[in-house]
């Protein structure tokens, strides 16, 4: 199949980055036709890339999440699953308070996009997760999906403050110590 032409992924990119600062200033309520005059393409260029305004929708969490992602890529190469899991979980709500507000604003858009928001976090916490079960460090209730929902909780905190204190007190009630792992299982 031959690659798309290099005109369409430019379009494409810039109604994404359109997309991406209108629904910062306005939400997800902009019109289609307003994010098409901004990217300087005509609707039809719109509806040919994203038909539905979830399309565009879901194509913004991903431009959003892009460098949590990569936090996390990072993350996998820390040999401790302990910290591993710390960095991934801070860095999932390292967005900026705008970003985090347009993430959850948009996710709350529809039920499409809310579960193409969680299951982006889930993709990004995954790995961590499952590392820090296999130690012995993750309470065996807690499932990705559940990291998922408490990072999307720290990510609604009124303040960095408040999110950095939601943050530990998660972290705090949901891992165990290396040295209980270690004094419970033998080790030490």
């Amino acid at each position: 199949m031959p690659a798309p032409r290099k005109d369409l992924l430019r379009n494409r990119q810039r109604l994404v980055t359109a997309a991406r600062e209108a629904f910062i200033e306005c939400g997800p309520e902009v019109s289609l036709e307003e994010i098409a005059r901004r990217a300087g393409v005509g609707p039809t260029t719109l509806y040919r890339h994203f038909p539905e305004k979830d399309d565009l929708i879901q194509a913004v969490l991903d431009d959003l999440i892009h460098t949590v992602q990569e936090n996390a890529d990072r993350a996998a190469q820390i040999k401790d699953p302990h910290e591993a899991f710390r960095a991934v979980f801070t860095r999932s709500c390292d967005l900026s308070e705008r970003e985090v507000a347009t993430f959850l604003r948009l996710a709350g858009a529809s039920r499409r996009a809310d579960e193409h928001a969680h299951r982006l976090i889930t993709a990004v916490i995954g790995p961590a997760t499952s590392r820090l079960r296999e130690a012995g460090g993750l309470r065996p209730d807690i499932t990705a999906d559940d990291i998922a929902t408490f990072i999307r909780m720290t990510d609604s905190a009124d303040s960095e403050d408040s999110r950095a204190k939601a943050i530990e007190v998660m972290l705090a009630g949901l891992t165990r110590p290396a040295e209980y792992h270690a004094v419970n299982s033998g080790g030490a």
